[in-house]
């Protein structure tokens, strides 16, 4: 799993690359962040500016092996990515211009250690009007990509795996929370998330090994 996790060095020169493909001067424009999962509430920088924002032909699924953050080697826990699908709705964060490689430089420690995703600038819509992002889209081609974990498995494993930022079931409670309270409820996660609950309910299911 080490093999896996990207250095310093690595995560400056993915953050560069994807700065370098915004589509605006970043160092006079401000850029703007889309997230869907952990980033909802609390993210690591100080945002100048937040709205509600839809991407189109999108959705946020479970579907990324986590030996690390969610579970551990010997018990992968599951990730949220972002495949094609139907909409996605989440929250679009604005960066100053001034700040924006800083504050993303602390995004990219804490959100690209693994290789999970690829950068993205995508076109969300808000009730402002369109907006250009950065968000994180599934790596379709990395080595955690697991696109069709199977149901039951999935479920046991949201339910009972932990990892070093806590357990799995906590990860999806939390993030069904946070969608309801910013207004935009995910029904399918909400509808998952009581599965997991039942499921912790009956026991069985043991903790997390190292």
């Amino acid at each position: 799993m080490h093999d896996l996790l990207r250095g310093p060095g690595e995560l400056a020169a993915s953050l560069d690359k994807a700065l370098a493909a915004a589509p605006h001067e970043h160092t006079r424009t401000d850029s703007w962040l889309f997230v869907y999962g952990s980033m909802l509430e609390e993210p690591p920088f100080s945002p100048s500016e937040r709205r509600l924002a839809t991407l189109v032909g999108w959705t946020r699924r479970f579907c990324l092996t986590d030996p690390k953050m969610r579970g551990t080697v010997r018990r992968p826990g599951l990730s949220l990515g972002l495949v094609r699908g139907r909409d996605c709705r989440g929250i679009a964060y604005r960066i100053s211009a001034r700040t924006v490689r800083e504050a993303l430089l602390r995004v990219w420690e804490r959100e690209m250690v693994l290789p999970f995703y690829v950068p993205c600038w995508l076109e969300t819509r808000t009730h402002e009007g369109p907006l250009r992002v950065l968000t994180f889209c599934t790596d379709p081609g990395g080595p955690l990509h697991e696109p069709t974990p199977e149901p039951m498995e999935m479920l046991h494993r949201l339910a009972w795996c932990e990892g070093e930022r806590g357990s799995n079931a906590d990860y999806i409670q939390e993030t069904v929370q946070q969608l309801a309270s910013a207004g935009i409820p995910d029904p399918e996660l909400t509808r998952l998330a009581e599965h997991v609950r039942a499921a912790r309910a009956q026991g069985g299911g043991g903790r997390a090994q190292t």
